[in-house]
């Protein structure tokens, strides 16, 4: 743990939010307040946290983690999460993204496609999972930080340096849900194809038929194996991307409700505000007004 407070020197001087790494899909997060449980886009990656404490909730499951701990996402869901921060233990953390590629290049090397043939192949896995930091994990993760903090090496040295986490990764107790990820079929393989397809195509309208068809399932066995995978079924699914592209457009870009509605892909301005109000319990107007 002494080695692991390295990490928080190299966390940079920044206000609360959110800011880029100089790493493609790599960003830190910081807030300083307490936030009571809100609706939040967890995507594909490790979400590690250095201090302060979140709650994770994804359909019946809560998951606390704090600093030392990560969660593990094997696609992008849609959670309620729990923030408990302070001036004096602010939450810091960092995201790593990582594709499918990534990781199955990782399993073909440290040669583990043995271990996934023991595997249930009909067996439906949650999409996240938490684990804990061990020694080796919070060391790689310290030189990660410090590679980060200089833009040169991050250049150079950070691609290797944020392999080595997920190397860890695989090591950890979320080892099993990284290798089904990296498999050629499947039910996580088959529903991340899905929401690659609606997040490429969110603001157009969807055909459960022709999404069947991406992942050569029936209708019926697709409609249950998305939602038993996600939660939501994929009109829901394709609702709350809609909606969180619409919040993330006013924030960022002062965008009128009428505005944000129709670009998503709303074809009514008075169903998107009270759909808005319903998934996020604030209308469009006073969010841009905080």
């Amino acid at each position: 743990m002494e080695e692991f407070t390295k990490a928080l020197e190299y966390f940079p001087n920044m206000d609360e939010g959110t800011k880029d790494a100089p790493l493609d899909n790599v960003f830190y997060f910081k807030r300083y307040h307490y936030k009571s449980a809100e609706p939040t886009v967890y995507r594909t990656g490790l979400c590690i946290l250095l201090s302060g404490k979140k709650r994770m909730t994804f359909e019946e499951h809560s998951y606390e983690y704090s600093a030392l701990d990560y969660i593990v996402c094997s696609m992008m869901i849609h959670a309620q999460c729990e923030t408990f921060a302070s001036f004096d233990d602010p939450v810091r953390g960092i995201f790593i993204g990582f594709s499918v590629e990534e990781i199955r290049e990782l399993v073909e090397i440290m040669n583990l496609r043995g271990r996934i043939k023991t595997f249930d192949s009909k067996h439906i896995p949650s999409p996240i999972g938490p684990s804990t930091m061990d020694g080796d994990f919070q060391d790689s993760l310290v030189r990660f930080l410090k590679c980060l903090s200089d833009e040169n090496e991050a250049k150079v040295l950070g691609k290797a340096l944020k392999r080595e986490v997920l190397y860890r990764a695989l090591c950890g107790e979320q080892a099993e849900l990284l290798l089904k990820l990296s498999l050629q079929a499947g039910p996580l393989v088959q529903i991340n194809k899905v929401i690659d397809v609606l997040e490429q195509n969110y603001n157009q309208e969807i055909d459960v038929d022709n999404l069947a068809k991406e992942v050569n399932l029936s209708v019926s066995s697709f409609y249950r194996l998305f939602k038993d995978v996600t939660s939501d079924t994929p009109v829901q699914y394709l609702k709350k991307i809609r909606l969180n592209k619409a919040k993330e457009m006013i924030i960022t870009q002062n965008a009128k409700a009428y505005v944000a509605a129709l670009e998503v892909g709303y074809q009514s301005v008075s169903q998107f505000s009270r759909e808005f109000k319903r998934y996020f319990g604030v209308t469009p107007a006073a969010l841009k007004v905080s």
